[in-house]
């Protein structure tokens, strides 16, 4: 969901200014997003394909690493079906194709038979995209832990040697690689330029695409929001791993006791898994446990939120700095390593280090950082960095330009005339 709702976000952004949207995805992802305003009905309509055969559509409806192959294979099911949509001429013929990151070896083919132009939206940002694009291509996970002649400035953006690891199955191959493709990246020039230009005059940066506030007033919201009311303004440190992070036993307790010890106040959003016996008695006065979905863009725009302990999703990453959160950010897996050391490089957070062997890290360390990032005066210019911050990526007049400039470039590089995108 961390890539279908930027999506969502750009596609609501384009009909705003009255084109033509095609939403493609599956049934059930369909079911979990949230409803459009009805102005924008007629420009954006929802098309789903369902996987023949498959019962996995999202990465939520997975429970192991195991199923990641099975979700792949569904994924490219989507190939067919989509000629078959676009080979009716029934439904029309788009201008533009915009694709995800697990159609990036067929979509442009694709959209090249039918005379399609096409963009992959990169859905996060571009450090990591250009930092694991020059890396991908080296056998040994040892490249990823170093910064080398291939990034030319100085940075601090690079992976620990457990994360490499990990990461290193998931990176594509040489021969998978398509760097002369037009993309759009969900970021700002005003945080990473220099990233942004070694991506080269292709990549269209089309801001950071925040999702919208839910107004509706549900129970979850008004039982949080009641008990964040009568906490002090930015002294909440607000705790969240995104939805598919599955804590272990040893991480959880790690976590509880790292709070407890912080004696700060806490929301923690715990959605697998249960804190420690005794742990919710010990902290009853200060913090507030809550299982399951939260909408977190709103709870961290309240004003008792004043910091986020995050696993360093790229969406997440977005939700905090658009409101002017200061992160410490606990990276868990994938590029998030990377969002971390960019972003502490940047002066916006402070990292939860964790071991380089097997990704340890302890209750003590959390403890600092928190402390670090919530009241000590070492942590005055992040909290500072951050409140302005909000003034930049929290702009709307901002993210409008963004997006009038992406609209003026897809005129220009369009080839069939004057038709609706």
């Amino acid at each position: 969901m961390g890539h279908i709702f930027p999506f969502l976000e750009l596609s609501k952004s384009l009909a705003l200014k009255g084109l033509q949207i095609s939403f493609v995805t599956t049934p059930s992802t369909i079911h979990r997003l949230p409803s459009i305003p009805k102005t924008l009905t007629p420009f954006l309509k929802f098309i789903h394909f369902s996987p023949s055969g498959m019962n996995i559509e999202n990465t939520t409806d997975l429970h192991s690493d195991e199923g990641q192959a099975l979700l792949s294979q569904a994924y490219a099911a989507l190939e067919h079906r989509l000629v078959a949509f676009l080979s009716d001429p029934s439904n029309g013929k788009p201008n533009w194709i915009f694709y995800d990151f697990p159609s990036i070896s067929w979509a442009p083919a694709l959209a090249s038979r039918f005379s399609i132009n096409s963009a992959f939206f990169c859905t996060f940002n571009a450090a990591s995209f250009e930092f694991l694009g020059r890396y991908a291509i080296h056998d040994s996970s040892k490249n990823l832990t170093t910064a080398s002649d291939l990034i030319p400035f100085p940075t601090t953006v690079t992976l620990r040697r457990f994360e490499a690891i990990r990461i290193r199955p998931f990176l594509p191959k040489e021969k998978d690689r398509r760097t002369n493709e037009f993309m759009l990246s969900r970021t700002f020039r005003e945080f990473e330029d220099k990233w942004i230009d070694l991506l080269g005059e292709n990549c269209i940066p089309v801001g950071f695409l925040p999702s919208s506030f839910d107004e509706e007033e549900s129970e979850t919201w008004m039982r949080i929001s009641k008990w964040l009311d009568k906490r002090k303004e930015q002294s909440v440190i607000y705790v969240a791993f995104g939805s598919e992070v599955i804590l272990t036993r040893e991480q959880i307790d790690e976590i509880a006791l790292g709070l407890e010890k912080s004696e700060l106040p806490f929301l923690w959003v715990l959605r697998v898994g249960l804190p420690p016996q005794g742990f919710l008695e010990r902290t009853a006065e200060r913090g507030l446990v809550w299982m399951g979905w939260v909408p977190q863009s709103r709870l961290l725009a309240h004003r008792a939120i004043g910091g986020f302990l995050t696993h360093g999703g790229w969406s997440s990453v977005v939700e905090g700095m658009v409101v002017g959160a200061a992160m410490a950010v606990l990276p868990m897996q994938y590029e998030q390593g990377l969002n971390a050391r960019q972003l502490v490089e940047s002066g916006y957070a402070v990292e939860i280090v964790r071991n380089d062997e097997d990704g340890y890290f302890s209750a003590e360390e959390i403890v600092r950082k928190l402390r670090i990032l919530m009241v000590e005066e070492e942590g005055e210019e992040v909290r500072k960095k951050a409140r302005k911050g909000k003034e930049i990526f929290g702009s709307k007049k901002l993210q409008e330009e963004y997006i009038t400039e992406l609209v003026k470039t897809l005129w220009q590089k369009q080839q069939v005339g004057n038709k609706p995108i």
